[in-house]
């Protein structure tokens, strides 16, 4: 198995990013209550559009669909509408011990009066973790940060904590292909589903 690299200009037309949960849901059959059982094992899954190009550009991407040979390799992605948080945290901010499982994370050194936004992305021992609610970092530059997805893993005090980019490695679900036309090719439409380890 390879991390195949994004080809230049790799740049959808069309973007979506979408947690898929891990859950169990049971129903009674004579009361009509029912219970959810939040497994806690969420991934991203990703559907994206590559617009219609040239010949000499999708050969680019033909040339990363078919390295991708399936779902053997994977490949680093992230947000490609929100590159960076949308809030003012920059630097080198690290995160707290967190046990798996936990719906938030504690930053350090995220600078004074820093803030990171509902929907922001964040990177942090290899997961990909959503802002759910806007923070704000106090006077001595600790934040704690409620996430849209729980924690897979535990994290180990003192992690980095990524804002620019922020990826994880995922795999290509569909078998798309590139649709050649006299002078140009068609767009190609890829599903990706974030790797579990």
């Amino acid at each position: 198995m390879a991390t195949i690299t994004l080809p230049a200009g790799f740049s959808p037309r069309d973007f979506t990013m979408r947690l898929v949960t891990n859950q169990r849901s049971f129903s009674s059959p004579f009361g009509g209550s029912e219970q959810v059982v939040d497994l806690l094992n969420d991934r991203w899954s990703i559907s994206l559009t590559m617009p219609s190009s040239s010949s000499a550009n999708a050969a680019r991407i033909e040339a990363f669909v078919n390295a991708m040979r399936g779902m053997t390799n994977t490949c680093n992605l992230y947000h490609m509408q929100r590159k960076a948080p949308r809030g003012t945290m920059r630097g080198s901010p690290t995160c707290g011990a967190a046990s798996m499982g936990a719906a938030s994370v504690t930053l350090s050194s995220a600078g004074v009066g820093a803030t990171l936004l509902a929907g922001d992305m964040i990177g942090i021992s290899g997961l990909l973790l959503q802002v759910a609610a806007d923070a704000t970092a106090n006077g001595s530059g600790v934040m704690t940060v409620t996430l849209v997805n729980r924690l897979r893993t535990a994290i180990s005090g003192g992690a980095a904590v990524t804002w620019d980019k922020p990826t994880a490695p995922f795999r290509m679900l569909s078998t798309g292909s590139v649709n050649y036309q006299p002078g140009y090719a068609d767009g190609v439409s890829l599903d990706f589903a974030e790797v579990i380890a």
